[in-house]
């Protein structure tokens, strides 16, 4: 309403509004021996380099302080390859948000299903992955879809491009903000290492809903760039 766009025009906020955001993050995983029972241990230590935004060509101030120190997550690998997360950051988890990122990872892991038979160029395969994060108590639900279509083999990589389709429900204030788009992008796929280490995509994205009396009507661009260096 009149009201909110006044605010906004006294903080020097005019519409359209444009926010850019940028995350980096590094992952360091390191693995451990195998054991009598087929399985061994795995560490993942997560650690923001980067946070940073600006609004309509303004920079923001983002606190740090909570994402600095970073977070270990240690957990196994089983004979299924797939992996258990049970504590974060040296702590045993419990009911809390910490349970919530750990049945996230495993539930990630068991929907990741590449083909059990040689592909060919031109094939394609889909990943279906819904997800459900916690978010100020209640549930973040990110349902999405992705198709691979092998393009090349070259220099020991698979190339794919990929095709995914997003819809996001976050929950606001007793209403709700709803996301839902397309992109595209490319995977390439170390036959040898049997691991991912170059993944990019970029979406689109149509975000609507309304806030008491705020309504949203927006575009939202999400790049994303995944590098995995293996040792």
């Amino acid at each position: 309403n009149d009201t909110i766009i006044s605010k906004l025009t006294l903080m020097g906020i005019t519409q359209p509004i444009a926010l850019n955001v940028k995350m980096e993050m590094k992952v360091t995983t390191q693995t451990g021996s195998i054991g009598a029972d087929n399985m061994f241990p795995l560490t993942m230590k997560y650690k923001f380099e980067d946070l940073s935004g600006d609004l309509n060509g303004k920079s923001i101030p983002i606190p740090m302080d909570k994402l600095a120190g970073g977070m270990a997550i240690y957990g196994y690998v089983g004979p299924d390859g797939k992996l258990k997360a049970d504590s974060i950051s040296g702590g045993k988890v419990h009911d809390t948000s910490e349970v919530k990122v750990s049945q996230m990872m495993n539930d990630i892991q068991k929907n990741i299903k590449f083909p059990d038979h040689p592909m060919k160029i031109g094939e394609t395969f889909t990943q279906n992955m819904p997800l459900s994060l916690p978010l100020a108590g209640k549930g973040l639900n990110i349902d999405s879809k992705v198709v691979y279509k092998l393009v090349s083999i070259a220099d020991g990589n698979a190339y794919f491009y990929v095709e995914q389709s997003m819809d996001m429900t976050i929950p606001i204030s007793g209403a709700s903000i709803n996301l839902n788009g397309t992109g595209t992008g490319k995977l390439v796929y170390s036959i040898k290492d049997n691991f991912t280490t170059d993944y990019s995509t970029n979406v689109t994205l149509i975000v609507t809903g309304q806030i008491k009396t705020l309504k949203i009507d927006a575009t939202a661009g999400m790049n994303m760039e995944y590098k995995n260096i293996i040792n």
